[in-house]
């Protein structure tokens, strides 16, 4: 998990433990879309999950595109159209 994502998680988190719980609820949904060098996501899927559940938000699911090294790598890959299918469905 980069340390980009985990910090932006971190803060929810933390939003959602303070007084007024602003975050848990409230018809609240999410969707990770992530891209990787490697395909190892498990981890960052577990997370992801478990933070849907704590934050009781939908989860709209996950589109990870694995096997992008450089600029241009994600080009022509088959989960560049489920995120756009995705994006329509909101």
């Amino acid at each position: 998990m980069s340390g980009q994502i985990r910090t932006a998680i971190d803060h929810l988190f933390a939003l959602e433990e303070g007084d007024g719980n602003f975050l848990r609820g409230h018809g609240k949904s999410s969707a990770l879309l992530m891209t990787a060098e490697g395909y190892g996501f498990e981890d960052v899927v577990l997370y992801y999950n478990h933070l849907m559940e704590h934050l009781k938000w939908k989860n709209l699911g996950h589109i990870l595109a694995g096997g992008n090294t450089k600029a241009g790598d994600i080009k022509g890959k088959q989960e560049l159209q489920k995120a756009y299918e995705l994006g329509k469905s909101i």
